[in-house]
């Protein structure tokens, strides 16, 4: 009960930060797997890959999307640039199906997470593109000064098989 208590108090007093950390949209971007122009307040483009986020209007929120030149999968890890420690959100469209995974990093390999931690998702494949969208709460990354990431897509609609590209990014939080 007591571990529960401080980890209740250590997020309410990470969330007037969160208001600080990142800009912010006039308007919340829309997780429908399409990333519009203008969606995301940061956008970077690293290897080819259109990387965008946000910071919800209210500051509890925080949005990323992945867009990818593939037709396999797409992931987006958070908290380190290497896959050992990421929390990474990973999936793929297979025009029939789609699938989205919380995964951890462990050495050069992932497995499903115990912690879940996306509020939204969505993942759509429109021609030889496809675009990975999520939301997490804010107060998990607010308190540090910079939120890690690497990103990645391969060409096969799996969770498991290795990456073609993959870039790192450090979000400098503004305090």
């Amino acid at each position: 009960m007591k571990k529960i208590f401080t980890i209740l108090m250590l997020a309410a007093l990470a969330l007037p930060l969160a208001a600080q950390i990142l800009p912010s949209t006039s308007v919340d971007p829309k997780i429908d797997g399409i990333f519009q122009d203008q969606e995301y307040a940061v956008v970077q483009e690293l290897r080819g890959m259109k990387f965008g986020y946000a910071l919800s209007r209210d500051g509890q929120t925080l949005h990323f999307a992945l867009q990818a030149p593939t037709t396999g999968w797409v992931s987006i890890g958070l908290g380190s640039n290497r896959m050992q420690g990421a929390h990474i959100v990973i999936g793929f469209d297979a025009l029939a199906s789609q699938s989205i995974s919380e995964e951890t990093g462990r050495g050069h390999s992932h497995s499903p997470s115990r912690d879940k931690i996306v509020k939204q998702q969505a993942i759509k494949e429109s021609g030889s593109v496809t675009t990975l969208e999520f939301s997490v709460p804010a107060s998990l990354y607010a308190g540090g000064r910079e939120l890690r990431t690497i990103l990645a897509y391969g060409t096969q609609d799996d969770l498991r098989s290795k990456h073609t590209v993959y870039a790192s990014h450090t979000i400098a939080f503004a305090k």
